[in-house]
Order: C-alpha cells, then structure tokens, then sequence
C-alpha cells in the first residue's frame, strides 16, 4: 500500500474529498428546489434555488482548484479530478462517477484505490529514513 509524500497532501486529499461530496449534495439540493419552484409556480422557492445554485458553482470551483493537486504517490495522475486518461479495470463508479467514490473512500476509510493506476494508496505521511 502507497503512502503520500507529506502532511499537506493528506490535507488535499480530504479537503478535495469533502468538496466533492458537498457538491453533490448541494447539487441534489439545488436540483430539488429548482424543480419544485417549477411544480409550485412559486417565485420563492425559486429565488431559493438560484441562491443553491450560486452556492453549488462556488463550491465547485474550490474542488476544482482544490482537486488540481491532488496527485497519486505512483502514477502523479489527479485523483479527484477528472482526467480523459484511461481507467484501470478495478476502477468502479459510485453514482456514475469515479471520483464521488475515491471521495467517499477517503472521508470513511482514509485509503482510496488509484482509478487511473489501480494501486492502493493509505493516507499516512511516507517514512523518509
């Protein structure tokens, strides 16, 4: 199992990891308020959902600033962003996205599995001897 090469990119990592999982559920919530201003006609509820919306687009451009960085210790490739490199075969969606699960597995695990390389990697500083 890989480790990374310092603290600050375990900090990365999980705060990439975070952002992705706000957005989604920030992207869930904005879809349904959106969607039941249009069922309602009601110009709140929309004005809501265009305030979620500001909200949703600000948080993705931190993950995508965030996610930039966030490098594999074996293959340097990206791990939270989105790449039009090939998959490794053992890589699985969550939701349809591959980077919803890396995130998840960082925030509940601490260790992710590489999409583009396949290899798994723990979220522990690497020993320098």
């Amino acid at each position: 199992m890989h480790r990374l090469p310092s603290k600050k990119s375990i900090l990365r990592i999980r705060a990439a990891a975070l952002l992705i999982f706000i957005k989604y559920l920030f992207a869930t919530a904005t879809a349904a308020f959106l969607f039941w201003s249009a069922i309602k006609k009601d110009y709140g509820i929309l004005v809501s959902g265009l305030i979620w919306l500001a909200i949703t687009l600000m948080i993705s451009l931190a993950q995508w600033l965030v996610s930039a960085r966030t490098n594999c210790p074996l293959c340097f490739a990206p791990v939270m962003e989105s790449k039009s490199c090939a998959m490794n075969h053992r890589a699985h969606k969550f939701m349809g996205s591959y980077r919803l699960r890396v995130a998840l597995n960082v925030l509940c695990s601490g260790k992710f599995r590489c999409p583009y390389c396949g290899e798994p990697t723990i979220l522990k500083v690497r020993d320098r001897r």
